[in-house]
């Protein structure tokens, strides 16, 4: 492996998908660097939540290839994808709402459960042992959010945001390489949005990991991420710093239009 590849933790090389005739993201390039904080903007409908959905294997792209530190990753399922070290947010909060904030953590403990079926149903000092710790893990997890006093109340019960702060809790705790945001600010008022840039941060330095945010709010997007990566119609337009990006006459048209 090269030394310039050895710096990429997630590569996308030159990947496409069609639906039917459109298409939908054109060859995308990308790569995401360990411990990087990256945006990825643009429009509404200009591909950004596909390219999730590419990343993670919900789609499978037409052409291209996606590569986890040095792994291909392009065929996986979603689950496998996860294994191997992504997790994500949805734009839709998507918690089990009628479960527990606690039960919604020790979900995402499953893959790692260390344990088999006869040591589930005769309960043995294995099974035991195993969930007092997954436990223990959970409610610390919590805690980092300031939701383990409320870890036995139904996820759905909780205010707006803090199902957001849940859903990224219960996304670390599939302890990633790299985590995706999708519109995490979305539905926040101003002082939870500068909350969750602070939050972004610490998870960011906490946990060791890189992070790609998709997100609409410009503010947030300039104030915390290192390099923004730009979409219009499926097609990169722009790359580089939070200044580079606001004096770009090419993002400035794909949102505002011209004359």
């Amino acid at each position: 492996m090269s030394t310039e590849a050895a710096k990429r933790l997630l590569w996308l090389d030159d990947v496409s998908i069609l639906f039917g005739g459109l298409k939908a993201v054109s060859h995308f390039n990308f790569h995401l660097k360990p411990r990087e904080l990256c945006g990825l903007i643009g429009p509404n409908g200009a591909g950004k939540t596909t390219i999730f959905n590419l990343i993670t294997g919900v789609y499978k792209p037409t052409s291209g290839a996606i590569t986890l530190s040095g792994e291909g990753i392009t065929q996986h399922p979603p689950f496998e994808i996860v294994k191997r070290g992504i997790a994500r947010t949805f734009q839709n909060i998507r918690l089990f709402g009628e479960l527990s904030v606690l039960d919604n953590v020790l979900i995402s403990y499953h893959m790692k459960i260390g344990y088999n079926y006869p040591d589930l149903l005769l309960r043995t000092k294995r099974f035991v042992t195993v969930e007092a710790d997954r436990v223990k893990k959970a409610l610390s997890l919590l805690a980092i959010f300031g939701l383990d006093a409320r870890a036995d109340l139904v996820a759905s019960s909780l205010p707006y945001g803090d199902q957001r702060r849940l859903e990224i809790a219960r996304a670390l705790a599939t302890e990633p390489k790299a985590l995706l945001l999708d519109e995490p600010a979305a539905g926040l008022n101003s002082r939870e949005k500068v909350d969750l840039m602070e939050t972004i941060s610490m998870i960011r330095k906490r946990f060791d990991l890189s992070i790609l945010l998709i997100e609409h709010d410009m503010k947030l997007v300039m104030g915390i991420c290192e390099r923004i990566v730009v979409l219009d119609h499926g097609e990169v337009i722009a790359e580089g710093s939070p200044r580079e990006i606001q004096d770009n006459p090419k993002v400035i048209e794909a949102y505002l239009g011209v004359d």
